[in-house]
């Protein structure tokens, strides 16, 4: 899984932003989305990923693979990552 040919990512002092050029969309993240995509654009796999960011934020309920999930289900319908 990787950003999709026309999604670019910054991050910023909030989180970040990814940015869709060709319909010139911004979306702005929070700091665990930014986690998410820095470590995407890392490229490690989305378990990894969610082991990480559940250390990272501790995570006791399980509550980050769900949303982790949820906005892998999001990016996909808005088109900004691709497998």
């Amino acid at each position: 899984m990787k950003l999709s040919k026309y999604t670019k990512f910054r991050e910023e002092k909030f989180g970040g932003v990814l940015f869709e050029t060709r319909s010139e969309k911004v979306y702005t993240l929070n700091p665990t989305a930014s986690a998410f995509v820095r470590e995407l654009t890392g490229g490690l796999e989305v378990p990894a990923i969610i082991e990480r960011l559940g250390d990272r934020f501790r995570d006791a309920d399980g509550a980050i693979e769900r949303d982790t999930l949820a906005f892998i289900a999001e990016l996909r319908q808005q088109g900004l990552i691709e497998d």
